[in-house]
């Protein structure tokens, strides 16, 4: 009897479960590849709001899952004693408020879940999606610091990271690896396009994303300037931790820069009933500390200095941008 061939099975890369995709607003990190089934990037679930970020190399995702595991157990130390655990004379409660502090500038965490892509099972952090609900979401990733290494890197590691973005790094203390804008058509840019900018190139990158000449741009600045500062705050009095390679996430709903100075007028038969008043601007203006796979204890309990540096410079243009 003669043997029959064996038909071919074609997997269209990516496979993700079912109730999962891409997320559609990546803009940075890695991404899937279709054809390398190896390469994972975000997933987002069907209209719950959570992110699934996949865990890079096992001393990456160790350090990151460190990081958001010590901040919930901080946060739960802090609400089970009244937020006062600055007031009882106990440097590691003192720690453990000053980490809690933190919580609001960082996606919410629920934990860790295994999946199924591309036929191998993987483990994600399950993360709030700050982008959850926006019609129109406009989202940028800033990598902070002019030292983007860890103490751990090797040599060829620091080398390949001191040739990437140079100018800006070294001048400004940030990069760009991607962001989304709608103007109102959407435009993406990745990390060639933010590798090639100098400072003025940076500065107008950051104006087209917050349509500076949109009548609006201003109350989407503020935020983004009160936000940053907050954060600012908490490095400023923290001597627990330094931050390589971390990011900066701001998103903001284009949609809603309709809404600012004029409602939605509505009308039957011609006549104005009413206006609908536009969502608190804190709820579809967000700014977030991620990327926390390379954190390490600081030296000597000194301040992170890399990481501010480059905050300050995003604070200067910002401000700069809202004195135009």
């Amino acid at each position: 009897m003669a043997k029959q061939p064996q038909e071919s099975v074609t997997v269209t890369l990516p496979a993700v479960p079912l109730g999962y995709c891409k997320l559609g607003t990546q803009v940075a990190g890695h991404t899937f590849e279709a054809s390398n089934a190896a390469a994972i990037g975000l997933l987002q679930d069907a209209g719950e709001g959570k992110v699934f970020k996949p865990l890079g190399k096992p001393e990456c995702g160790e350090r990151e899952i460190n990081f958001y595991e010590s901040l919930a157990a901080a946060i739960a130390a802090t609400s089970a004693t009244g937020n006062d655990l600055n007031d009882r004379g106990d440097s590691n409660l003192t720690d453990l408020a000053t980490l809690a502090a933190l919580a609001p500038h960082v996606p919410r965490y629920y934990g860790q879940q295994k999946l199924f892509v591309n036929q191998r099972q993987h483990t994600f952090l399950k993360l709030e999606d700050l982008t959850h609900g926006m019609s129109k979401p406009c989202v940028m990733d800033v990598k902070v610091g002019r030292r983007t290494w860890d103490p751990l890197s090797s040599a060829h590691k620091r080398a390949i990271e001191e040739q990437k973005y140079v100018i800006c790094k070294q001048q400004l203390g940030l990069c760009l690896p991607g962001f989304q804008v709608y103007t109102p058509q959407l435009v993406r840019q990745g990390r060639d396009y933010g590798k090639a900018l100098d400072v003025a190139g940076f500065r107008q990158a950051l104006a087209l994303f917050f349509k500076s000449s949109h009548s609006s741009s201003e109350t989407v600045l503020r935020e983004v300037l009160r936000q940053l500062c907050g954060i600012r705050a908490w490095f400023k009095r923290q001597r627990l931790l330094h931050f390589y390679a971390s990011s900066l996430l701001i998103c903001y709903d284009y949609e809603q820069l309709h809404h600012v100075k004029q409602s939605a007028t509505h009308l039957t038969n011609g006549h104005q009933l009413e206006q609908r008043p536009a969502p608190p601007v804190d709820q579809w203006v967000h700014v977030r500390c991620i990327d926390f796979a390379h954190i390490f204890p600081a030296k000597d309990a000194e301040p992170d200095q890399n990481y501010m540096f480059g905050l300050q410079s995003l604070i200067d243009i910002v401000e700069y941008m809202l004195q135009r």
